[in-house]
């Protein structure tokens, strides 16, 4: 009974995806994955309606909110380390709860290998090492980081390893993760004010630039409703400076 059980759980195991096995192996992928043809390994979004002039609103947006929080971190360092050596305190933030200067960088290439036109973006990490010229270990801390502060999301995807066709079980490998942008959800709320104002600005000047009648707005309810009340600020504002001609 015991041997029987033990064939029984050893069959389930070779048909697990991921499960280690004797052999030509399936390698261990990692936890939370999805396979790059589902749905979940698609989170992909679009922003400004796959128009590039409107996307680079949203991209300048992230950019200037980045700046504001790493110079608000920066500020508290200064005064952490000053409050240390007077003895008020022991140590400092960890490295890894604040943004770094060099985190822009990745950021920054980023936003710039986002396909505006399908929200499609899936670089590998040593594409990313090549990029920004850092090391892979940098790299991997810096979209953690990215990712704390809500400047980016990823989802891990697999692959069906190539001839493993007839092979027991699903034969998968680790492949680059889909990254996407949900601002609105994610960003922390000291940057997303920040975020909001520059966006807002961003898409006015490219209305008066064009001639659009009404730039696109976000699709998530919370954050349109926030961009519209910064506009209708913006527009209070404007309406209440006198003229050149007064």
């Amino acid at each position: 009974m015991t041997a029987r059980f033990g064939d029984l759980a050893a069959s389930i195991l070779s048909t697990t995806p991921g499960h280690r096995k004797e052999g030509d192996a399936t390698d261990p992928v990692r936890r939370g994955s999805f396979h790059e043809d589902s749905r979940q390994a698609k989170p992909w979004r679009r922003h400004g309606d796959g128009d590039r002039r409107k996307w680079n609103a949203f991209k300048g947006a992230a950019l200037g909110a980045f700046d504001k929080l790493y110079k608000a971190h920066c500020l508290q360092l200064r005064q952490e380390r000053a409050d240390r050596r007077a003895g008020k305190r022991e140590d400092v933030t960890d490295a890894r709860k604040r943004l770094h200067g060099d985190d822009r960088a990745v950021l920054a290439y980023m936003l710039d290998r986002f396909n505006h036109m399908t929200g499609e973006l899936f670089p590998r990490i040593d594409t990313i090492v090549d990029a920004v010229g850092k090391s892979e270990g940098y790299v991997k801390a810096a979209l953690a980081r990215l990712r704390d502060f809500g400047f980016l999301c990823w989802v891990r995807r697999t692959k069906t390893k190539e001839g493993s066709e007839g092979q027991a079980g699903p034969q998968l490998e680790q492949t680059s993760n889909a990254y996407y942008f949900a601002w609105g959800e994610q960003l922390v709320q000291e940057a997303k004010g920040a975020f909001q104002n520059l966006l807002t600005i961003g898409l006015k000047k490219l209305r008066a630039a064009t001639g659009l009648a009404k730039p696109s707005w976000p699709t998530d309810p919370g954050l349109s409703a926030a961009l519209a009340g910064v506009r209708d600020g913006l527009d209070r504002r404007d309406a209440s400076i006198p003229s050149a001609k007064t």
